[in-house]
């Protein structure tokens, strides 16, 4: 029943790293498995299938757990950092299990989450939805067999620690088996993985937190800020290959940067970490519904934060453009690999203006640009940045250890206006709010010395 569901799908021959992680994987060992994105974590490389990134792991999962057992909780749980790449997970599971006798999955969300765990074999959560699960006694992940982390590095960010750590904690059965993927693994971050495993396998596909090689990179600069917009409405006069992702550093960007493309007759979508989950669901479908006519050549335009950069997998993406510069080598990485998927061809620019030069952060990209078998100028190569010396702050360090977005130029000067009028208001309401106390409390106490009564002489 499995195979004929994989023949369904178009999934014919595995790629390099399901060769390696379903043995390994069904062999019971732990796995620690770094895969350059669209590699084929999760397809076949001749057969192209929009359920994406989950076969690796999935396949030894559903050929061990083989059918239903009411053993009194999940048997497999897959931790995912976002809720688009827990819903893309489950989607091919619920895909594969379909059958007589199949396996019940479940995607743990706001509205699942009083469901009957005891009754599912296969649970996809992402980390702080299953600690408060775990907090309230309602799911007993001591029969888990198989624990998976997709995105491990993203996981294993200071910002997912704890929950993390509940997940593992809680997963304590005899037979449990850990699963890490991911495309990138900073050394730091491998060190935290190393922490909750026990002499894992480590698999690598291709060079350590490189790119893929069927993605043509390019960097491109633009001077300041202002010329970023004029760079960008050129690329896409002179005819790049469509569908387009556009990046930004915040959603307030993606936001002021789909305003100003509205008007230049795209087929334009927006993503952000801010929607509601109806408003990135409807965005989605609105991708799948144009999917011919991205095929016949109309141009689509999706600008996003990095929620879309993480394992998610839209379909045929062209190209990838990098409107603010990546925060790290490995968010470069996953950014650009959304598009080359599968063996297909595909093209990343990255818009660079001087201040991103002065931070330092160009000899990073442009390694991993050389890595991939790009050519790069060599003083990108050695171009430190000049720190503070040219007026060019480096990216400040926060509390969680994680570096800061640097400050930009607004993309709409009328919205930066806006915002400073705006702003400026708002202080002077808070002020004028502020004296309207001040001067009510004095009258107040004026009042109630004047109600004293005066002593008596002697």
């Amino acid at each position: 029943m499995l195979m004929k569901r994989l023949r369904e799908a178009g999934f014919v021959d595995p790629t390099p790293v399901q060769r390696q992680a379903v043995p390994i994987l069904l062999g019971r060992h732990e796995l620690l498995a770094v895969a350059p994105t669209g590699s084929g974590k999760a397809r076949s490389i001749r057969h192209w299938s929009p359920y994406d990134r989950t076969l690796a792991f999935s396949l030894p999962i559903l050929v061990a757990l083989k059918t239903r057992a009411n053993v009194g909780g999940p048997r497999a749980l897959l931790l995912s950092p976002t809720k688009e790449l827990a819903q893309q997970s489950h989607r091919i599971l619920t895909l594969l299990c379909r059958g007589t006798n199949s396996l019940r999955t479940c995607l743990l969300t706001k509205a699942t989450q009083n469901n009957e765990m005891d009754k599912v074999d296969v649970l996809v959560a992402t980390p702080l939805r299953l600690k408060s699960l775990i907090e309230k006694r309602k799911c007993n992940l001591s029969f888990v067999e198989f624990l998976v982390l997709d995105e491990a590095d993203k996981l294993f960010e200071m910002g997912f620690v704890e929950q993390v750590d509940a997940a593992v904690a809680a997963c304590d059965g005899p037979r449990v088996t850990r699963a890490l993927f991911s495309a990138t693994l900073p050394e730091t971050v491998e060190q935290l993985a190393r922490s909750v495993m026990t002499s894992p396998m480590r698999l690598t596909v291709g060079e350590r937190n490189s790119a893929n090689a069927t993605i043509a990179q390019r960097l491109l600069f633009c001077g300041r800020e202002s010329g970023k917009m004029l760079a960008l409405r050129q690329l896409i006069s002179d005819g790049i290959k469509p569908p387009i992702i556009v990046f930004t550093q915040s959603k307030d960007r993606a936001k002021q940067l789909a305003k100003q493309l509205q008007g230049d007759g795209l087929r334009l979508g927006l993503v952000h970490a801010g929607m509601s989950d109806a408003k990135r669901q409807a965005q989605a479908r609105y991708a799948a519904r144009y999917v011919d006519r991205f095929r016949a050549g109309d141009a689509w335009t999706l600008v996003a934060t990095d929620l879309m950069a993480r394992g998610m997998d839209f379909v045929g993406v062209g190209t990838v453009i990098n409107y603010d510069f990546p925060a790290s080598p490995h968010a470069y990485i996953h950014r650009i690999g959304r598009s080359g998927r599968a063996g297909r061809p595909g093209a990343a620019v990255t818009l660079f203006t001087e201040e991103d030069a002065g931070r330092g952060d160009l000899r990073a990209i442009a390694n991993v640009m050389k890595n991939s078998g790009c050519d790069v100028p060599d003083w990108m190569l050695h171009h430190a940045g000049s720190g503070d010396r040219s007026g060019v702050r480096r990216r400040k360090k926060r509390k969680d250890g994680r570096e800061d977005n640097p400050r930009r130029e607004a993309i709409d000067p009328r919205v930066a206006a806006n915002a400073a009028a705006a702003a400026t208001a708002a202080a002077a309401r808070r002020r004028e709010k502020g004296r309207a106390e001040a001067k009510k409390r004095r009258a107040e106490k004026k009042a109630s010395s004047s109600e004293k009564p005066k002593p008596k002489p002697k």
